[in-house]
């Protein structure tokens, strides 16, 4: 029987291609539609990956633009080199149908998908293990996926979309409806919120014992009784029985303990039975199936819309429901749920009502008054953690970006790659309590107790780190910029030696000092090139100064070029210990920032070559100096440690020496290769960088925490089916039984344990673009205003050069807070309890407070002015 190909169309995949090459403008027609992974041909998949980094770049798209993007990718022979691509202009006439073609080739590609998943789904039938919720799942899953990904919707004109809204308000005008919505039945309520509008998310939200069921509750009989509006209430937490009781408790407004003693007297058994008479003409549909996956309450939602023209949906409650995939924390959980609880609001344009649990923070605060930060399992980070831009570079403290959105962020992967994501929204959390963890590099991050940071196994809240716990760090953040052209080589080196042995004091000449000749003489130069600034050179013992004058006659009006170039760059007159870097030199390329690092070591930097360690160090007495060398560092791939040097003179305690080292063989051959030597330091690097070619690497500067011998490599070991004496034998390595658990993992180790074991798990720690960095203290910190931001998908961004995890943005339309002045009293008596219901976002009306009152023996909430003849 001959096998059959996969569904694919290789004249429509070629004609896309040359209709693009044909005509530019045709790529914004295709980009729309067509990703690489849509191809079937590889030829075909690199040739359009080429063409979209043009796109991306605003660079025309040609036979010789395309070949020169293929080349730099290196896949131009792999592709048949330009006589391919000339191939594909000659498949094609013209550009006119390139989206036809477009199509053919997407749909031919979710048909391999669909072989795929259905392939896959037949396999994972016939296995005997697994549970079939679990494979029902799996299937809804991926079905769901692929027909959103087949989805495509066109930009609609306004004159259309005017016309729409013009109607829906005429019926709203003629029904002579108080609101637009559906009535909640509260009045107050309804007036702030005119009702729950379709497509909306509404969150519920409360601590445990408020009552937030029975609010909703009574929101789902009111909606049903007095609107006939058809409501799915899906409960993941109380069985159905329970949820009747309740009803049956706040329609015939009876004493909750009599129902359930069934101490009814007649009075009480009428008005049940009146309300069981009531009750069964409402349109209320109960759904009580615990651990419903957001995909089954997706696809029950949608059959209720048919077949009973659903209205409103309660999900009672948040966290209960099941993603159906996995993720990296909780919070990520709940983040989808809430997205795609969300979606389905939308797709079938009815109001959801979701409860949620709110965090244990407010149990802490002294005001009990919820906030929006309390529904978010993840803290908040100080004010002037540092974010890097992507796109530019840029650190820019993280309360100067709140409001922004749609800048891009450096975020980890699930396994542990450090990739550029977008950021859809910064905002501040309130006022917090704050701690600082500081790390051996002599880094340090502020960030609340229940902030999460990523230890090697899993997140976990800063309350649960401790000292020597590591903590994930990019090991190279790579900015690939060009180069910055307010920075030429002479401004960078001339910048450099001012930073390191310049003098631009308040009151004093603009001068620079130095014992190599060399330097002066380069000093003197670039200044004279950039500021027309004759340099005055001034021997002294063993030093030589260059004084750096004004080039032109002093006036009032006049500032020296080198002191408005100073200012430009936002630097100011500085002492030795108050020095720093522009922060603009972080949108420099790697190159320059490795020339701006090389003129910098050669003035208090040191590369030594000593009898059995190479020594690599900068020297400075300015705290945020060494903090942006460490930075800057970073950029081209070294991981540095700052150390405090304690400086004294004649008997007294000076202020102290910060001492940048880098350390470690892997790190010292990157900075000798990427920065290097100048001047007098040119030959000790180049003779350093022979050494430590020859040298074995020390694994005790880059590696994973011991305690992964037994949590990761055991475990692989295990499932490999091998014992520990084989696994030592495969990597070389004599057995030495337990003391083998004595070190930690070098990410060299690392990578012979994978191998040895063909785990990817240990693969993916071994060539992850993580440092794991040692925790040396974590200390109490003070109450300030605390901030966060969100990146979709992954959910982490780096801040101050750490991995830190991010609140969920909420996809809800509408917050509400249920909360009441004394909420450790019984719910279940039978005074009236003043509640308030906090509108803490509302997207589009009016935010507020409402006061209600709750019956804890009616299960019923009640306006206040209603609550007057209860």
């Amino acid at each position: 029987m001959t096998a059959k190909l996969p569904p694919h169309d290789a004249l429509a995949e070629k004609a896309v291609l040359g209709g693009v090459l044909i005509d530019t403008a045709a790529i914004s027609d295709v980009a729309e539609i067509l990703q690489p992974r849509h191809f079937y041909f590889e030829e075909n998949r690199l040739v359009y990956t080429a063409i979209l980094g043009l796109f991306d770049k605003s660079k025309a798209i040609d036979v010789v633009t395309v070949a020169a993007q293929l080349k730099e990718d290196g896949t131009l022979k792999k592709v048949g080199g330009t006589d391919y691509l000339t191939s594909l202009i000659d498949a094609v006439p013209t550009s006119a149908y390139v989206r036809h073609y477009a199509e053919i080739v997407k749909n031919m590609y979710i048909k391999r998908t669909l072989i795929s998943v259905a392939s896959e789904l037949v396999e994972k039938s016939f296995e005997e293990t697994g549970e079939v919720q679990e494979l029902l799942n799996f299937a809804e899953s991926e079905i769901f996926s692929l027909s959103q990904a087949f989805l495509h919707r066109d930009f609609m004109a306004l004159r259309e979309l005017l016309a729409e809204s013009f109607e829906r308000l005429e019926r709203f005008m003629k029904s002579g409806a108080q609101t637009r919505g559906l009535a909640t039945g509260f009045t107050a309520l309804d007036r702030k919120l005119s009702g729950l509008q379709d497509s909306n998310l509404i969150i519920l939200a409360a601590r445990p014992g408020v009552g937030k069921t029975a609010f909703a509750l009574n929101v789902a009989m009111n909606a049903a009784l007095q609107s006939k509006a058809p409501v799915g209430f899906f409960s993941l937490e109380m069985s159905k029985e329970e949820l009747v009781d309740r009803l049956l408790v706040g329609q015939a407004d009876i004493d909750a303990w009599k129902l359930k003693t069934g101490k009814l007297d007649d009075e009480d058994y009428s008005r049940l039975t009146q309300a069981m008479g009531e009750l069964s003409e409402a349109p209320i549909y109960i759904d009580d199936t615990p651990g419903a996956s957001i995909l089954e309450m997706r696809t029950k939602a949608r059959k209720m819309k048919i077949e009973h023209d659903l209205k409103l949906i309660v999900v009672d409650y948040l966290q209960l429901a099941v993603p159906g995939k996995r993720f990296d924390s909780r919070v990520q959980e709940v983040g989808y749920v809430s997205q795609n609880l969300k979606n389905i609001a939308r797709e079938l344009q009815i109001p959801i009502i979701a409860l949620s649990q709110l965090s244990r923070a407010i149990e802490h605060r002294g005001e009990k008054r919820p906030q929006l930060a309390d529904l978010r399992e993840s803290g908040c980070v100080a004010g002037e953690t540092l974010i890097t831009l992507a796109d530019t570079g840029e650190r820019v403290p993280i309360e100067d970006l709140v409001g922004r959105s749609g800048f891009h962020v450096w975020s980890m992967t699930p396994d542990l790659k450090i990739i550029k994501m977008p950021v859809s929204r910064v905002f501040r959390s309130g006022r917090k309590k704050l701690y600082t963890i500081h790390f051996r590099s002599g880094r340090s991050i502020r960030a609340t107790a229940n902030h999460k940071f990523r230890t090697y196994l899993e997140w976990k809240r800063l309350d649960q780190l401790k000292k020597g716990d590591r903590l994930a760090m990019p090991r190279h953040i790579q900015q690939p910029l060009d180069d910055n052209s307010d920075y030429p080589d002479a401004k960078l080196a001339l910048l450099a030696h001012m930073i390191g042995d310049g003098c631009y004091v308040k009151s004093q000449p603009i001068h620079y000092t130095s014992e190599t000749a060399h330097h002066i003489s380069v000093v003197k130069q670039a200044a004279s090139l950039l500021f027309n600034t004759d340099g005055r050179v001034v021997p002294q013992e063993s030093w030589y100064h260059v004084y750096l004058p004004f080039p032109y006659r002093l006036t009032h009006h006049k500032r020296h070029p080198m002191i408005q170039w100073f200012s430009e760059l936002g630097l100011t007159f500085a002492r030795s210990h108050e020095k720093k870097v522009p922060e603009s030199l972080f949108t420099c390329s790697e190159r320059q920032i490795g020339l701006f690092l090389k003129h910098l070591w050669s003035t208090d930097g040191c590369i030594h070559i000593g009898e059995k360690l190479i020594r690599i160090y900068y020297a400075t007495g300015s705290e945020i100096l060494a903090l942006q060398v460490q930075a800057l560092l970073l950029r081209v791939g070294v991981q540095s440690h700052i150390r405090k040097v304690r400086q004294i003179k004649r008997n007294r305690e000076m202020r102290p020496q910060y001492h940048i080292d880098v350390q470690g063989t892997y790190f010292q051959i990157m900075f000798l290769q990427k920065v290097g030597g100048f001047g007098s330091k040119k030959q000790v690097a180049e003779d350093a960088l022979k050494i430590l070619g020859r040298k074995k690497q020390n694994p005790n500067i880059d590696t994973i925490e011991v305690e992964a011998w037994k949590t990761l490599v055991e475990p692989e070991k295990e499932k490999a089916g091998i014992g520990w004496r084989a696994v030592c034998k495969r990597i070389h390595l004599p057995y030495c039984g337990t003391s083998l658990y004595k070190y930690s993992i070098s990410r060299r180790r690392m990578l012979q344990l994978a191998e040895a074991l063909d785990s990817e798990l240990l693969r993916k720690y071994a060539q992850s673009d993580i440092y794991w960095e040692e925790i040396k203290s974590i200390e109490e910190s003070t109450i300030e205003d605390v901030f966060d931001l969100t990146v979709p998908g992954t959910h982490n961004f780096i801040g101050s050069d750490v991995t830190v995890h991010n609140s969920i943005e909420q996809d809800s339309d509408v917050v509400l807070f249920l909360y009441g002045q004394n909420e450790n009293e019984e719910l279940l008596d039978t005074s009236k309890r003043l509640m308030k219901v906090l509108i803490a976002k509302h997207r589009n009306g009016p935010t507020g407070e409402i006061d209600m009152v709750f019956r804890g023996d009616r299960m019923r909430f009640y306006d206040v002015e209603s609550s007057l003849e209860v």
